[in-house]
């Protein structure tokens, strides 16, 4: 039994997000040093994924390729594909989602908005708490 759940404790194991570190540029406002490997991808870029067969969303700034995911989706891929190339936070945050499924979203992220784009994810931007369940 120990065996069986270490087995599913480590299926089920995702690393934290990787942290951002912003620098202060001059009166423009902020720029973002991103941590070697990060991609910075727009939201015309995302907007390019919005198929079946190239499916891309942004969650909380953070943009994921969930192509392979979609016939997997509880609740079908449908939903899913409502937002395909489009910003998702406020339908994600209200869906109820579980813990799993939220530490499941970092095998899908492919990037980030860049800090201009976001809304989330800077000095100023919307709590996550504001947004309703």
């Amino acid at each position: 039994m120990a065996k069986v759940a270490s087995t599913i404790f480590s299926v089920f194991s995702f690393s934290a997000p990787r942290p951002v570190r912003v620098q202060f540029a001059d009166s423009s406002g902020l720029t973002v040093s991103g941590l070697p490997g990060e991609r910075v991808i727009t939201l015309e870029e995302v907007s390019r994924h919005d198929t079946d067969k190239d499916c891309w969303v942004v969650i909380y700034d953070r943009v994921y390729d969930i192509t392979e995911f979609l016939d997997e989706h509880p609740g079908g891929s449908e939903v899913l594909l409502e937002y395909a190339g489009r910003e998702a936070s406020a339908a994600f945050r209200g869906s109820g989602h579980s813990n799993v499924a939220i530490k499941l979203l970092n095998k899908y992220c492919i990037g980030e908005l860049p800090i201009d784009e976001r809304i989330f994810r800077k000095p100023g931007g919307l709590m996550l708490s504001n947004i309703p369940e």
